[in-house]
């Protein structure tokens, strides 16, 4: 019996390096929307999400009885999402361009927490979408990935996720790195947890680019 998949996508040695500065971009959220698709997902299936703390798991009713979805519950919704997300998940508004921009001073990696197993479904998503950047789907820390990264460019690296605990697990993993939180659907803004000291906080891609191009010295 096979091992699923720890990570898919490209060996950090094999990216090509053009600029001395790196961008290093979650998925979910920051490049694509989610929750919005996920909720659409929910609504099918019969429930609803109520976003009352910064979790999934107690957040999820069932609309006719009113009882939490369990955990294997969520998992299965979200696994078709990542199953049907060529059809559910559109490119956050102004991203393309953005990047377009941005990867004038800087090369651009994706990096996402999404199973691994769904990485040829996503591939196709970002390349019909004019995003073409290299990507890495794992299962393994954001932060060890980020750090590995770290070792073949040497010049400025900027990373944006939608969850602070990936930002802290970066920042702590490479010191230097700069950290920006970015998190497309407002839904869970207000419950958030303390970003790390020194994040800095964009709404839209219109908040994010200037911030981005700034750490990356551009």
């Amino acid at each position: 019996m096979s091992r699923p998949l720890v990570t898919a996508g490209p060996a950090i040695a094999d990216i090509a390096r053009d600029r001395s500065a790196l961008l290093v971009l979650d998925i979910d959220e920051v490049v694509l929307h989610f929750i919005a698709p996920f909720c659409a997902l929910l609504e099918e299936s019969g429930a609803r999400l109520h976003a009352e703390s910064f979790h999934l798991t107690g957040n999820v009713r069932s609309i006719s009885t009113g009882a939490a979805l369990s955990g294997g519950e969520l998992d299965q919704v979200t696994t078709r999402l990542y199953a049907e997300q060529e059809t559910r998940q559109l490119p956050v508004e102004g991203v393309a361009a953005a990047l377009q921009r941005l990867s004038a001073a800087a090369d651009i990696v994706f990096l996402t927490a999404m199973t691994p197993a769904y990485y040829p479904q996503r591939r196709r998503l970002l390349d019909a979408a004019g995003l073409g950047f290299p990507m890495i789907a794992t299962e393994r820390s954001k932060g060890a990935v980020v750090a590995e990264l770290g070792e073949r460019w040497s010049g400025p690296l900027v990373f944006a996720d939608d969850l602070p605990p990936n930002l802290v697990s970066v920042g702590r993993s490479l010191p230097r790195a700069r950290l920006v939180h970015l998190m497309a659907n407002a839904v869970f803004r207000q419950h958030l947890p303390p970003l790390p000291a020194g994040a800095e906080e964009a709404r839209n891609w219109a908040e994010a680019e200037p911030i981005m191009a700034r750490l990356l010295g551009g």
